[in-house]
């Protein structure tokens, strides 16, 4: 991040179901250790998400963090998905760091089974978005190499207004410009 950005971590972001909390490396790394007496310092937390893929992510987001101002870490740390009404975590989303030097982010999300084709993950990610697009240094947001056998995941993506740039075999890489972005779904 570059010093001086204007855009700071807030303490959450609310939408109307769901509240987004910036999680802290202590908390991070309580629910990567799934220790059940320090949890509660995490809150009750899905543990349905937590796949080997997402915990080399969180040990690389822990990492980072430790190297950043905690102010900018909001760029870096994962969102818990809270439901208000469940009072529950039902899933993390995140971006791998603050924008590049093209003014680029890349998000990326998941989500409790039980909680999934609700409409949560397109109204946490569009509400994180907007936050995004707040910081003037953010042009685009990305989500390259989306599996094409993740229907659910490309839904979404299509949902939030974004659109593929890029296809292989495999994937479909989607990108939103700022100047393309309608605001809150």
């Amino acid at each position: 991040m570059k010093p001086g950005l204007p855009l700071k971590s807030p303490t959450k972001l609310t939408t109307t179901r769901l509240d987004l909390i910036p999680l802290s490396q202590e908390q991070l790394t309580i629910y990567l250790e799934g220790n059940a007496d320090q949890m509660r310092l995490v809150g009750h937390v899905s543990r349905e998400i937590l796949s080997e893929n997402l915990s080399r992510a969180i040990d690389m987001k822990i990492k980072k963090m430790s190297e950043m101002d905690p102010r900018d870490q909001a760029w870096i740390t994962y969102w818990l998905m809270l439901h208000r009404k469940d009072k529950y975590g039902i899933g993390m989303l995140g971006f791998k760091g603050g924008p590049d030097y093209r003014g680029q982010v890349e998000i990326g999300y998941g989500i409790d089974p039980a909680y999934s084709g609700q409409g949560f993950t397109t109204e946490a990610a569009s509400r994180l978005i907007q936050w995004a697009f707040k910081d003037p240094l953010c042009l685009r947001i990305i989500a390259p190499g989306t599996r094409k056998d993740n229907p659910a995941s490309n839904r979404v993506l299509e949902k939030l207004g974004m659109r593929v740039y890029q296809e292989s075999e495999d994937t479909l890489s989607w990108s939103l410009d700022r100047a393309d972005y309608s605001g809150l779904i």
